[in-house]
């Protein structure tokens, strides 16, 4: 996971001096400088986020900013795309999130748009052919994960606050029981981009009002109990993952329908499986 935080950080660096160059009038300050958040991106209707920063890192996407997004790649005709803010960390600092027809792989670049204002700089967005995760339509991997019948829970998990139902079942269990689930691959104790432990508390909160649901945690290391000799579980690698968190509803015939990388809101997962 160390890949894709250097090549983060090198968007980053590239967004900091595009914004140096002349920022824009409007509800962002001068300096403020777009970044698209989801790093695996496919062919097809992808789901984006982006979020506005400042040079200090500051996050600046705000729910009262509206804002549209408008998204080009070479001498093809730009898309603009209706934005949606999604908080990240409740209260704290968020995003906006669109869905994206993006038909033709390579470099593309995102213009965030306030209603009222001129456009940030654009930000570059990497496209591939394939996704390295799961796409939807496409069989969730079968991974033999380990549960509380294999380990204590404080050995599985770094959730501070579990629930027992998350570890119950591995992920091969329940994509292949005839029941949907919901597959979380976080790490809150060692999250990278500190979300893991919202988006877990999202899910948990959800999980007693859908009790038909399979809910699953599957922690990102092992050797928990020794932080200087993390090691990535097999799933991460079996689910393709260059980042945490990832939230993948499959259905009961084991076909992912869902996946959300980094963030997710409560109404997107209640949509697939409510």
């Amino acid at each position: 996971m160390g890949v894709p935080r250097a090549v983060l950080g090198l968007i980053v660096a590239a967004s900091i001096v595009a914004a140096c160059d002349g920022g824009p009038a409007g509800p962002f300050p001068d300096d403020a400088f777009a970044l698209v958040v989801t790093r695996d991106l496919g062919l097809g209707n992808e789901r984006i986020l982006v979020t506005v920063s400042g040079p200090d890192g500051s996050r600046l996407a705000s729910p009262d900013v509206d804002v549209s997004l408008r998204l080009s790649h070479g001498d093809h005709d730009p898309i603009d795309l209706d934005a949606e803010f999604i908080w990240a960390i409740p209260d704290v600092s968020g995003m906006y999130r669109a869905v994206a027809p993006l038909e033709r792989p390579g470099l593309w670049f995102v213009e965030v748009i306030p209603a009222a204002g001129d456009p940030l700089e654009p930000a570059p967005m990497n496209v591939q052919a394939d996704t390295l995760t799961p796409g939807l339509g496409e069989s969730a991997p079968a991974s033999d994960t380990v549960t509380l019948a294999d380990a204590p829970l404080e050995s599985i998990t770094t959730d501070p606050e579990p629930d027992v139902r998350f570890y119950e079942l591995s992920v091969a269990e329940a994509v292949t029981s005839g029941r949907p689930s919901v597959v979380v691959f976080a790490t809150p104790r060692f999250c990278t981009s500190a979300v893991c432990g919202p988006t877990l508390e999202l899910l948990r909160s959800m999980a007693p009002a859908f009790p038909e649901v399979n809910w699953v945690h599957v922690e990102v290391y092992t050797n928990l109990d020794d932080p200087e000799n993390l090691e990535l579980v097999s799933a991460v690698e079996e689910w393709g993952l260059p980042s945490e968190p990832w939230v993948f509803v499959v259905d009961a015939a084991g076909i992912v329908v869902g996946r959300f990388e980094g963030v997710v809101s409560e109404a997107e997962i209640a949509a697939l499986i409510g």
